[in-house]
């Protein structure tokens, strides 16, 4: 009889990708029969997030939950916490295995070879980490849409964040590869297809063309039949220029969707972050996007809390989101992670005051939301529907091009993209009929 293995992700859609890589690379070399998180295994995958103190929490919960519900199985902990901090995760109970960035190539040989003992650790320094770990991804978990990582690591260097030393340099991933890989994720019946990476904006700078191809690798995409839905991740506001715009605002296959890292609507925290742009650049852009692509869903990412931020600078970022056609923001209340520039900083906000200003962006984020999606009652939108759960019950739902979360009650459906009457609005969110072709 095969063995069972289970995977857990925690963290970003990049995450979920990685996760798939791992499972198609054990699929390959191992044989072992894929069951769902919460069902009983031999093998229990975790990858974990790092981003911040309470996404080390989580990971570290699910693990002693598991080993607590299934103690003769073994965990093994993968993603940038392991990287980060191996020596975090062999101190918990249940863990087998610890397995680094650089060392991933390398999961379906070490879990095969997994014995009782010790734990192993396989993390080697990530400056190793000099290639892209091209794993050739056909079928995904999510059934409705296929992540495609096209970019891993960050040159960058912001003063609150790791992903350099827990990913590594930017590298990317062939144009053909690519291509490839959607084509045949089309082929097998992927509705929509979401470009992730790390820094996609720098996407080709390391192959030979030695430049910014991320253009012309979305115009490709769109380009191939079966596509019927195209999607960026994040991309950071550097790299979002005129020609990526352009792009979407000709295309109805290109998602009007972008999700921005944003941080601060000061520039004396941008200064402090070392971000490549201050705030009147980034309003701006979004002003820009706005114009060009109505209705577009722009998402944002906040930091509430850095070091030195004053009462003065939180207030030009909540003014800024509150002004700018911004349509969701995805609030962090700042932790120190170690290892980055920021743990050492001094004139540290008090834990108090970060909270109250990450709950006031919140409140506003909410706000925000629910006028957008109002907007939208009363119209017929397109919406990829795929198969979800509420109360046990089972129902269909699905996202529409710019990013609003949709309803059409209980029932089953195969994941396809459909017109949608939207009726109206209630605590849980938009609902809608299908609309009869």
């Amino acid at each position: 009889m095969s063995k069972r293995i289970a995977y857990c992700t925690f963290g970003c859609r990049l995450n979920q990708y990685d996760t798939e890589a791992i499972r198609t690379l054990v699929d390959d070399g191992c044989g072992f029969e894929t069951v769902g998180a919460r069902d009983a295994a031999d093998i229990y995958v975790v990858n974990t997030c790092s981003v911040t103190a309470r996404a080390d929490a989580s990971a570290r919960k699910a693990i002693r939950r598991i080993a607590a519900e299934r103690p003769k199985s073994k965990i093994v902990v993968t993603g940038c916490y392991a990287q980060r901090a191996p020596e975090e995760l062999t101190a918990l109970p249940g863990v087998a295995l610890v397995v680094g960035a650089a060392d991933r190539a390398r999961v379906a040989e070490l879990i095969d070879r997994l014995e009782d003992g010790p734990p192993v650790v396989a993390v080697s320094p990530v400056s190793t980490a000099k290639s892209f770990l091209d794993v050739p991804i056909t079928e995904m978990t999510e059934h409705s849409r296929a992540f495609v990582k096209v970019q891993e690591g960050c040159n960058e260097s912001c003063t609150f964040c790791i992903v350099p030393q827990t990913r590594g340099v930017s590298r990317s991933r062939t144009r053909a590869s690519v291509l490839d890989q959607v084509r045949r994720l089309a082929d097998v019946g992927y509705v929509e297809v979401v470009l992730t990476g790390v820094h996609i904006g720098d996407y080709g700078l390391d192959l030979p063309e030695r430049r910014r191809m991320l253009p012309e690798l979305i115009q490709d995409i769109l380009e191939i039949n079966g596509v019927e839905r195209f999607r960026l991740s994040s991309i950071e506001p550097a790299s979002l220029g005129d020609e990526v715009i352009a792009l979407m605002a000709n295309s109805p296959k290109f998602a009007r969707h972008f999700h921005i890292p944003f941080q601060s609507g000061s520039d004396a925290v941008l200064g402090r972050m070392k971000r490549r742009y201050r705030a009147a650049e980034f309003a701006d852009l979004v002003t820009r996007i706005g114009e060009r692509i109505p209705d577009c869903g722009i998402g944002v990412d906040v930091i509430c809390g850095f070091p030195g931020e004053t009462d003065n600078d939180f207030l030009r970022t909540f003014e800024h989101i509150e002004d700018l056609p911004i349509t969701y923001v995805h609030a962090f209340t700042y932790s120190a992670r170690p290892g980055s520039e920021a743990e050492h900083f001094t004139e540290q906000v008090p834990a108090e005051i970060r909270k109250r200003r990450t709950q006031a962006l919140k409140r506003l984020a909410k706000d925000k939301q629910r006028r957008f999606a109002e907007r939208h009652v009363g119209r017929v939108v397109d919406v990829l529907l795929e198969p979800s759960r509420r109360g046990g019950t089972a129902r269909i739902g699905g996202w529409t091009d710019n990013y609003l979360r949709v309803d059409l009650g209980e029932g089953q459906v195969d994941a396809r993209l459909e017109p949608v009457l939207i009726e109206g609005r209630d605590e849980n969110g938009l609902f809608g009929v299908q609309c009869r072709k």
